[in-house]
C-alpha cells in the first residue's frame, strides 16, 4: 500500500516542526545558560554603591558600572555583558595608598584573551574569579586590571574587608580563608 501525497506531506511538515522545535528550544537553553541563568542557587547577588578614586561604582542586577564624578556622572567603564558580579570590596590591598576595586565575577572559562603556553583552549563554563582594578583618572577608561585570578578552586559566597591589606574570602559551607597580596597577586594566608 503506497502512502497518499498528501501524508507524506503531513510526514514532511511534521518532522520540520520537530526538528525547528527542538533546535529552538537548544538555542533557547544555550542563550539561558550563556546569559547565568542555570547559576547554583545559593549565591546572594550583593547590590551596592561606593566611591572609588574620583568615580562611583554601582553593583545592581549582577553588573559593575563605574561613573566618573558621582553616582549620576557619565559612564565611564562597565562590566561586560557576559561577566556576573556577585560581590565587590574597595580598599588598599596592595599597600600603595590607594584604594582598589575587587570584584566577585563569574565568567566563562578559566583564562581571559591570554592563556598559559600549556592550555590550547579555553573552557566556556561560568567559573568565579577575583578581579582587582585601579582607578586612573588618566586612561580614557578610568580603570585598570592588575589582577585577573583563574577559576577559583571552590565557590566563594562573599568577599570581606580584612584587618590592614587582607582580603577575607568566604565559601557556601560557613569557612573564611584570608587571602594577602604578594608581589603580584593574592596569596592565601590562611
Amino acid at each position: 500500500m503506497t502512502m497518499t501525497i498528501k501524508r507524506k506531506w503531513k510526514i514532511i511538515k511534521i518532522l520540520i516542526f520537530s526538528f525547528g522545535a527542538v533546535a529552538i528550544i537548544g538555542i533557547a537553553t544555550y542563550l539561558l545558560w550563556w546569559y547565568g541563568r542555570f547559576l547554583p542557587g545559593w549565591i546572594e547577588w550583593k547590590t551596592a554603591g561606593a566611591e572609588f578614586g574620583e568615580g562611583f561604582v554601582t553593583l545592581k542586577d549582577r553588573r559593575l558600572t563605574l561613573r566618573d564624578g558621582g553616582p549620576d556622572g557619565e559612564i565611564a567603564w562597565k562590566t561586560q555583558g557576559d561577566w556576573f558580579v556577585q560581590d565587590m570590596v574597595i580598599k588598599d590591598i596592595d599597600r600603595d595608598g590607594k584604594d582598589e576595586l575587587i570584584l566577585l565575577v563569574w565568567k566563562h572559562g578559566s583564562y581571559g584573551d591570554h592563556m598559559p603556553f600549556w592550555v590550547e583552549k579555553n573552557d566556556k563554563a561560568l567559573k568565579q574569579h577575583i578581579f582587582i582594578y585601579k582607578y586612573e583618572p588618566k586612561r580614557e577608561t578610568k580603570i585598570r586590571a592588575i589582577w585577573m585570578s583563574s577559576e577559583i578552586a571552590y565557590e566563594i559566597d562573599s568577599i570581606s574587608s580584612g584587618e590592614d591589606c587582607f582580603l577575607n574570602v568566604n565559601d557556601h559551607m560557613g569557612n573564611t580563608r584570608v587571602w594577602y597580596w604578594q608581589d603580584f597577586g593574592l596569596k592565601l594566608v590562611r
